[in-house]
């Protein structure tokens, strides 16, 4: 190898620990002085028994009482008992299936509820609905460095960097502009009624089986309304029965700390006119979501993912609303969540009727539709920006979901 200035470096501590190493370890060498001394008549003495008065040969061991408590103290929100977190990045293990027995959910019937009516938009919006995919996904400004690209096939291939629109950008673009598409379409006294606010923190606090769980959620962008969501059926739930994870435990992957603040948030203020929550939208995010073990989120993960948002969010405006010691509540919370990477769409409906997790007589419901995609492919082809397979029907439910009260 060439010598290079930097070769040429030294490092003046590692000099300096080698030297204390060597001279450290220097053996004593007898000069005969010792003998001399004698013939001359002069007394010696052993260095160690002169100064082994001096020397602690077996250091005390010192018993310090009480040491581990005041050090546990000293630090803020320091609890004895853990509590088990759920964040916003978090997946759960058997995600839709655990989800539906943490939060005391059952799943009447597949798809969304029968009296959401799904209506198809115009011709003439759906024309303008390509123009927003194609200036949300491809055509916006922003130059920023996007992740590592990485194939599964070639893992020790190192691809280019490459600049675009980040994926937090594209969502927020994405959403917003459909949400004003469709107020074009709507009556103005149905826009009047909603609002749209940005990265809202909802937190819900509680106990199930002997264990304290809390749930601490963003909110990516919220729909806000004038009138709470109205209930979507009473039908009765007995016959219905929770998932079984045995031998699973439902509390499996939710994270353990010490150091925590209990509290329940639902933020807004209620002096708000658009106080209710409507719907909330969720940004699917594959570089910050990601599973405990380190494998692919499944499509089964991100259905629990939306379960648990939207129960938090509910939870928290229960507790808010009706008050700390409710159970069942007097009158059900309806909350829809629409969760998305950008392309796939996962529409839910949540329907609150109790936050008494344990209950069997009286639990909550959940409404899925299958996973919908707006378009296979939305990028430059050739110097063109193209959209390949749009799909109109994903638009439809967000409509639908936008004129529901």
């Amino acid at each position: 190898m060439r010598p290079t200035p930097t070769l040429f470096k030294q490092n003046i501590g590692w000099h300096f620990r080698k030297l204390w190493h060597i001279k450290g370890n220097r053996k004593v060498l007898d000069i005969g002085s010792e003998k001399i001394l004698k013939k001359q008549g002069i007394a010696t003495e052993d260095p160690n028994e002169f100064i082994k008065d001096f020397v602690v040969t077996k250091p005390e061991r010192v018993e310090i009482v009480g040491i581990r408590g005041p050090r546990k103290t000293t630090i803020d929100n320091w609890h004895e008992r853990p509590l088990l977190t759920y964040g916003h990045a978090n997946v759960l293990l058997q995600g839709l299936t655990q989800a539906k027995v943490l939060t005391n959910t059952v799943e009447v019937v597949q798809g969304l509820p029968e009296n959401y009516s799904i209506e198809d938009i115009s011709r003439q919006v759906n024309k303008r609905l390509k123009d927003v995919i194609l200036a949300s996904c491809v055509l916006d400004a922003e130059q920023k460095l996007l992740p590592h690209i990485k194939d599964r096939n070639r893992p020790a291939y190192v691809f280019p960097r490459a600049y675009g629109i980040t994926q937090q950008r594209v969502f927020k673009l994405l959403i917003s502009r459909l949400l004003h598409l469709i107020e074009t379409t709507s009556t103005p006294e149905l826009v009047r009624q909603r609002h749209l606010a940005d990265n809202l923190l909802f937190s819900y606090p509680f106990e199930r089986n002997g264990d304290l769980i809390q749930f601490q959620q963003l909110g990516d962008l919220v729909m806000l309304a004038e009138k709470p969501l109205a209930p979507i059926t009473r039908q009765s739930l007995n016959e219905f029965q929770l998932p079984d994870l045995f031998p699973v435990s439902p509390t499996v992957t939710l994270q353990p700390t010490n150091k925590y603040v209990l509290r329940n948030v639902y933020p807004v203020n209620k002096t708000s006119r658009k106080y209710h929550p409507h719907t909330l939208f969720i940004n699917y995010n594959k570089e910050t979501v990601k599973n405990l073990f380190e494998e692919e989120v499944t499509q089964e993960q991100i259905c629990g993912r939306t379960l648990l948002k939207a129960f938090t969010a509910a939870a928290a405006y229960a507790k808010e609303q009706f008050g700390d010691e409710v159970k069942d509540l007097p009158t059900p919370v309806t909350l829809q969540a629409i969760q998305t990477d950008g392309s796939e769409f996962y529409f839910g409906v949540l329907q609150l009727n109790t936050l008494d997790l344990s209950s069997t007589e009286t639990r909550n419901i959940w409404y899925q539709s299958p996973v919908l995609r707006l378009f296979e492919k939305c990028a430059y082809e050739l110097g063109r920006p193209v959209l390949h397979d749009y799909n109109r029907a994903v638009v439809n439910h967000i409509l639908a979901f936008y004129k529901r009260n």
